[in-house]
């Protein structure tokens, strides 16, 4: 894999199971990594090369200080990981619920976006934004519609990103993973036989994703190894996108 030394890159939502892989990765390749979470900062990454700002991404006065924050340090790119996922069928979810799933997966991703852009042209310098998107962007799955919906989101976002900003240097990809084995999705396998049977036939390689090959794939999108892509999508779900398997095919 292809070292990062020398990159200063951000990325939300590092507080969570997937973005601690995430900065795991990314410090053992050398990047520095500035995280940006909700949660306060641990102890669990001691090194120069770490530095955490704990925000709202929710909140446009914490996307400014953001923004101004890390602009010192001139970031080579933005994971755009942050996220949240209310369980339920559409018309059990309240208004609050959609709102707030709509607002930080997508409308919260695109303020920073625009900010951290807006940085790099004044600077006049290259950028890479990967936003994590999911498999569900294109494919329904029942009791997530609002969530389906911020990613899908995501997508245009992105291609609209990579079109504008090629003439600056910036690049923009997205990342679509499967069932990962973090939170609630992890729990529900766990403790819930009738999830963990309708995941495993959804799921053609019939394991939930470990969120290390969730930061593999992102660690790609950001290195010269992706230099020619733009606007695309590395799909990176297991098969769970593929028509679902018929009962007698599940071991």
């Amino acid at each position: 894999m292809e070292q990062l030394a020398g990159r200063t890159i951000l990325v939300t939502g590092a507080a969570g199971g997937i973005g601690k892989s995430v900065t795991h990765l990314l410090l053992n390749l050398g990047a520095r990594v500035i995280s940006i979470d909700k949660a306060p900062a641990t102890n669990e990454f001691s090194t120069s090369n770490f530095r955490h700002i704990q925000a709202d991404l929710a909140k446009n006065s914490d996307l400014e200080r953001i923004a101004e924050e890390s602009s010192a340090e001139k970031p080579d790119a933005l994971v755009a990981l942050a996220g949240i996922v209310v369980s339920g069928n559409l018309t059990d979810q309240s208004d609050a619920d959609i709102e707030s799933v709509i607002h930080l997966n997508l409308t919260s991703q695109v303020n920073l976006s625009k900010r951290i852009i807006s940085n790099w042209i004044k600077e006049k310098s290259r950028g890479n934004i990967v936003f994590v998107s999911s498999w569900v962007d294109h494919v329904p799955w029942p009791g997530i519609t609002p969530y389906s919906a911020s990613k899908a989101g995501l997508v245009a976002v992105c291609r609209g990103i990579a079109r504008e900003y090629a003439k600056n240097g910036i690049r923009a990809n997205l990342i679509a993973p499967g069932i990962v084995d973090v939170g609630m999705a992890a729990k529900q396998w766990r403790e819930e036989p009738d999830y963990q049977a309708r995941a495993k036939r959804a799921i053609p390689l019939g394991r939930l994703q470990h969120p290390d090959e969730v930061a593999k794939g992102i660690a790609f999108l950001l290195s010269d190894d992706s230099s020619y892509m733009t606007g695309s999508t590395l799909l990176m779900d297991g098969g769970a996108s593929l028509y679902p398997l018929d009962p007698e095919e599940i071991s």
